[in-house]
């Protein structure tokens, strides 16, 4: 079962299912989130479950119009998870996939798809084998 935390450990997670996506999001909140585009996993909120600690809760309102909620460590200032009220998202846990323990796993995540890729910086190729999205849809 995949396991990860925040940078200081306060907060653990562990999922257990099958991720639904999994997704490389290049979306302006993305960058602002990780200094970059950002790795999620993708998976039922009924599924997820934090083990350790009790995250914070930020939300805003995404370019997209949808509200976007990021639960991240005090502590350490790390964005572990989103979730998000549009109907492509709602119901699941959006995992930023450099929090999980196993960096084998997160080697060969292999994201499927490419979000925002109107937004992807020019230096960033795409992924081969990844489907392309101009935005969610």
């Amino acid at each position: 079962m995949p396991t990860g935390s925040c940078l200081c450990q306060a907060i653990r997670y562990e999922y257990k299912a099958e991720p639904i996506a999994k997704a490389l999001c290049h979306c302006v909140t993305c960058r602002k989130i990780s200094s970059g585009s950002t790795v999620n996993v993708m998976v039922p909120r009924d599924h997820f479950h934090i083990t350790s600690g009790s995250p914070k809760v930020f939300t805003i309102t995404h370019e997209t119009g949808m509200k976007l909620s990021m639960y991240f460590c005090e502590n350490c200032g790390i964005t572990i998870y989103k979730t998000a009220d549009s109907e492509e998202l709602k119901g699941n846990a959006i995992i930023l996939a450099g929090t999980l323990d196993d960096s084998e796993a997160f080697s060969h995540l292999n994201p499927e798809v490419e979000f925002f890729t109107k937004d992807r910086a020019s230096w960033l190729p795409k992924l081969q084998n990844a489907e392309q999205k101009v935005e969610f849809k």
